[in-house]
């Protein structure tokens, strides 16, 4: 086939078939140069279609546009120009951080800053659903977050529910991207400590000092009750008691009289 081809090429550029021995050497010339240029660019192009994915990648395989296969590691061979390759690394946990203002139930402003980790659990949805899934998952992530805190209240958000918040914000967060397609596993969600916007922090001080001050009060309170209350309780008993042996003297002296 390549003789064919070249035999054609040599007819084209050789100058006019073989009336004559120089026109027919030429000829031949012309059409071994294309048969070795076809050739090369054959292997060439064989060669440009090879390609290693390493253990933790898998590349999803797209023919003509559209979709063919999923790969894994290996040595593979795909046509150039026929085939696109894309790698995506899906062993890595990947992170990354956020932070912003909201409000909670209780109407307090809170800075919330958290980071999600997360990996890719679907490398089709992953490339073919979103078009910038890991852009979608930073909307995603604010969006459960604000949903959340603003139906948690202050004392929840920065202290005693915090641990529930980030696994509420994490059952969120893997609703809104299964919706979506978008191939993603949310692993955790770790929400950092709450802080307050710099512009109130002095008045938020005060108001967690206030609250400091009334545990501390009630806990001596507390504590004093149970100090005074259990002796109370003694003297009573001592009391009813006295009261009794002496109810008891009483009667049996009247029973002798």
């Amino acid at each position: 086939a390549l003789k064919d081809i070249g035999d054609k090429f040599g007819k084209i550029f050789g100058g006019g078939g073989s009336d004559n021995n120089g026109g027919g050497r030429g000829g031949a010339m012309g059409a071994t140069a294309i048969a070795g240029i076809v050739v090369i660019a054959i292997v060439i192009w064989g060669l440009l279609g090879f390609y290693q994915i390493d253990a933790k990648e898998k590349a999803l395989v797209l023919r003509l546009g559209k979709f063919h296969e999923i790969v894994g590691d290996g040595l593979h061979w795909n046509p150039p120009l026929i085939d696109a390759i894309t790698r995506v690394r899906v062993t890595e946990e990947r992170q990354y951080q956020t932070r912003g203002q909201m409000l909670t139930q209780d109407e307090n402003i809170v800075e919330l800053p958290l980071t999600v980790h997360y990996n890719i659990k679907s490398v089709k949805d992953f490339v073919l659903n979103v078009k910038a899934p890991e852009y979608s998952l930073r909307h995603a992530t604010d969006s459960a977050l604000r949903h959340v805190v603003g139906s948690s209240g202050l004392d929840e958000v920065v202290s005693t529910g915090r641990e529930q918040l980030s696994v509420d914000v994490k059952e969120r967060l893997q609703t809104y991207l299964d919706s979506y397609g978008a191939g993603i596993k949310v692993v955790k969600v770790n929400i950092l400590e709450a802080k307050p916007p710099s512009a109130v922090k002095a008045a938020y001080d005060d108001v967690i000092k206030a609250r400091e001050d009334r545990e501390r009060v009630i806990n001596e309170a507390q504590a004093y009750a149970n100090g005074i209350v259990p002796e109370a309780r003694g003297r009573a008993k001592r009391v009813i008691e006295e009261a009794k042996g002496y109810q008891a003297r009483v009667v049996a002296d009247a029973e002798g009289e």
